[in-house]
């Protein structure tokens, strides 16, 4: 007889699996999924209650395979430029394989799956970037004068700032060459020369007095 919580995860597997190869999620009906999963659709009703529980679910299950996949990136034994890679092409494998429906979810612009995802992020995602950082500091790519926690507010401001332009990863595809510079605007910065930005207060006097 399988147990209860099998049942559950049977279910959500199976939306995962559909909800991946539809381009329209709201498609998919219970019934399909019900049928995917070799249960009736008031077995469905009965774990979740509505469909759009049942999508909920489905996008939480999904944030967890994406931080597993950072998981096994980032604790591999890849240096530090593969690592990175890995880390961008298979964020965008994820992207392209689900709907509007789905992605707006995963990205946090659902008051259901926010929370959840924001709870997420606090525990186990930041203290992977830390691990990351660390990663990247000790093989020299990382400019070892920046601190860490800076360097984890860049990357909080920029998680904000994805979620608050969800059209640019529904629309991946479309956006593609902007996501790449956008990427690279993380990573690299905009400026082609060094300048200094925060020069001592006397440097500043002195070149007033001179003009």
């Amino acid at each position: 007889m399988i147990r209860k919580d099998e049942k559950r995860q049977r279910i959500l597997n199976a939306a995962v699996a559909l909800f991946s190869r539809s381009h329209d999620v709201k498609k998919v009906s219970v019934e399909d999924i019900a049928a995917e999963a070799r249960v009736s659709p008031t077995t469905i009703y009965n774990y979740f209650g509505t469909r759009e529980v049942l999508v909920i679910d489905t996008a939480k299950v999904l944030m967890r395979e994406i931080l597993k996949m950072g998981f096994g990136i980032l604790r591999s034994d890849l240096p530090f430029p593969q690592k990175l890679q890995a880390i961008i092409a298979g964020k965008t494998d994820l992207i392209g394989q689900y709907s509007r429906e789905v992605l707006g979810k995963l990205l946090g612009n659902d008051k259901s799956t926010a929370v959840y995802g924001r709870e997420l992020y606090e525990s186990e995602v930041k203290p992977l970037w830390r691990e990351f950082i660390a990663s990247g500091k000790k093989e020299g790519y990382i400019d070892p004068s920046i601190d860490d926690e800076a360097l984890i507010a860049y990357l909080d401001l920029l998680r904000a700032g994805i979620a608050g332009k969800p059209e640019l990863a529904v629309n991946y595809e479309q956006n593609m060459e902007l996501l790449q510079e956008m990427s690279r605007l993380m990573f690299y910065g905009f400026l082609k020369k060094d300048i200094e930005l925060f020069p001592p207060n006397n440097a500043i006097q002195s070149k007033g007095e001179q003009s």
